[in-house]
């Protein structure tokens, strides 16, 4: 492979040779982008820097205005246990006149966006510029992928100035903990991976027919009796369980760190089969069975919550007020998908709330409740999340639709005024094998469509990628599952529409065998 020292040893100074001397010069910009295997690609612009070179060694040290501080620790920590360079890192209140050798400068929001930053790197000095933490953040992570050699004493930084920002606020991965607990550690594992590659939003599917994994302590059965499976499954004790309240705020802690927001989800009414098996009272028949795994029973049941029952939405009030207490993030998710065609036709508490409230049909009875349980959400300032199906049940404007099922990529929700985030099973379901939704097709998914005007295109809040649990259920199996196809799922959500190049992002994918070997990721390497 071409090299800038090789190239440097090759300039040629007799005039005759321009075409040449020209053409070294873009053959020095082309090896600087491939041993720049950034991920996700940077959206805005990027300068290279012809023959400068930053050492990063035992001298080196790195300086951060006092907002940053935790963000160049984590840089720190980055180049001492990948690189085995170890930096000091000090808070410095007059940041323009440090001259250490890596800086992390606040700037104002008019100079970089939000989640955007400045990457420079010159021979005397590598600058990140940010007007936020996770911009900070991001541009840490810039630098460390951008790491082109490794020396006895140190690394080096190719000279560059990238100027970047995400296309999508919303840049997400979900994950089933209901039908198989997934560990703390290994959600601990799965930040540090999304947030390497600049995703911010962990969706954890906390409850469903399978299992109810978060303590509520205002009713303890949930996890009493709704996080295990009955006995005679014989199911292994780590597929079971859940988080305590404890549990979840430290990882919650841990997340922010990362610049990573965990969204709960909830799910009403339906894919309840374990909460009504502890408070069997809620249902609309009162008799529902112990919890079983997902291919020793029915898979989604028929148990839903009981829509004429006042007692659903006091514990729903009770139990979205102790989860927006564990759960900081903007957003809570209610689920709202799956519940079975005449699910309330039974129940006569269900059939006198339809003629009270002149409730036309079930649907529109779901709409009801959905936005009965919404307001919840809302009054803990929050913003309720739902699948698909809550759009055509009427809920207010204020809820987020998740398109899960429309392949018309949300475009009825955008027109009627909803925000929207698009995982489509089509191309963003992680469950299903590589022989169905193969890492080109994640990469080829472009959410928006075309011909939109800027309020409606704004409403894309951005994607993420589902992983249903009831298959894969090892470690080793999920992130089989999961890798390399996060990393596509990465670069759709940060990157321009107009980066689109699949070979090139697979030349860089293949390059990040090394990091995500160092992350202990058993990824899937036979695609092409």
């Amino acid at each position: 492979m071409i090299t800038i020292k090789h190239i440097r040893h090759c300039i040629i100074y007799n005039s005759r040779h321009l075409v040449i001397l020209f053409l070294l010069a873009f053959m020095t910009k082309v090896a600087m982008v491939q041993e720049l295997a950034i991920i996700p690609k940077p959206s805005g612009s990027i300068v290279l820097k012809e023959g400068a070179t930053f050492s990063i060694d035992g001298g080196t040290s790195v300086a951060a205005d006092p907002a940053f501080i935790s963000d160049a620790q984590i840089l720190a920590g980055y180049l001492k246990k990948v690189f085995g360079v170890t930096v000091p890192v000090k808070q410095t209140g007059n940041i323009h006149s440090s001259n250490a050798g890596i800086l992390l400068k606040h700037v104002p929001k008019t100079d970089v966006s939000a989640e955007g930053y400045i990457l420079d790197v010159s021979e005397q000095q590598i600058q990140i510029l940010a007007s936020s933490s996770s911009g900070a953040f991001y541009g840490c992570m810039s630098l460390v992928q951008s790491v082109i050699d490794k020396g006895a004493g140190g690394i080096a930084i190719p000279g560059i100035r990238i100027q970047d920002q995400p296309r999508f606020r919303w840049r997400g991965l979900m994950l089933d903990c209901s039908r198989t607990f997934l560990s703390v550690e290994y959600l601990k594992k799965i930040i540090d991976r999304m947030s390497f590659y600049k995703m911010n939003s962990l969706h954890l599917h906390l409850t469903d027919d399978q299992g109810w994994r978060l303590e509520i302590k205002k009713y303890p059965l949930l996890t009493g009796k709704g996080a295990f499976f009955d006995k005679r499954y014989n199911e292994p004790k780590e597929f079971e369980g859940f988080y305590t309240q404890v549990q979840m705020k430290e990882l919650v802690e841990y997340a922010q760190r990362k610049h990573v927001t965990i969204i709960p989800e909830i799910e009403f009414p339906g894919h309840n089969h374990a909460a009504l098996y502890a408070y069997p009272a809620l249902s609309c028949s009162g008799e529902v069975s112990p919890v079983f795994p997902f291919f020793s029973g029915p898979g989604i049941t028929n148990s839903v919550f009981c829509a004429g029952n006042k007692d659903t939405y006091v514990f729903f009030k009770n139990v979205i007020d102790e989860v927006a207490h564990i759960f900081p993030a903007v957003y809570m998710h209610l689920g709202g998908d799956e519940v079975p065609e005449g699910a309330w036709n039974d129940c006569d508490n269900c059939k006198l709330i339809m003629d009270n409230l002149g409730i036309k049909d079930q649907e529109h009875l779901q709409g009801y409740m959905m936005n009965r349980v919404g307001s919840n959400v809302t009054a803990n300032a929050r913003r309720p999340v739902g699948w698909d199906e809550v759009f055509s049940q009427g809920v207010d404007k204020k809820w987020i639709i998740m398109v899960w099922r429309d392949q018309n990529r949300g475009l009825d929700e955008v027109k009627a005024g909803y925000d929207v985030v698009l995982c489509p099973t089509s191309n963003l379901y992680f469950d299903y094998s590589y022989a169905t939704t193969p890492t080109r097709k994640v990469y080829a998914f472009d959410p928006v469509p075309e011909n939109l005007t800027e309020d409606e295109t704004k409403r894309y809040l951005g994607i993420q990628a589902c992983f249903w649990s009831h298959i894969d259920r090892t470690e080793s199996r999920i992130d089989y599952q999961l890798f390399p196809r996060v990393l596509a799922l990465a670069e759709r959500a940060w990157s321009e529409k107009s980066v689109t190049d699949y070979a090139n992002f697979h030349d860089r994918e293949l390059k990040h065998r090394y990091w995500l070997d160092y992350f202990d990721v058993k990824a899937n390497w036979t695609e092409k």
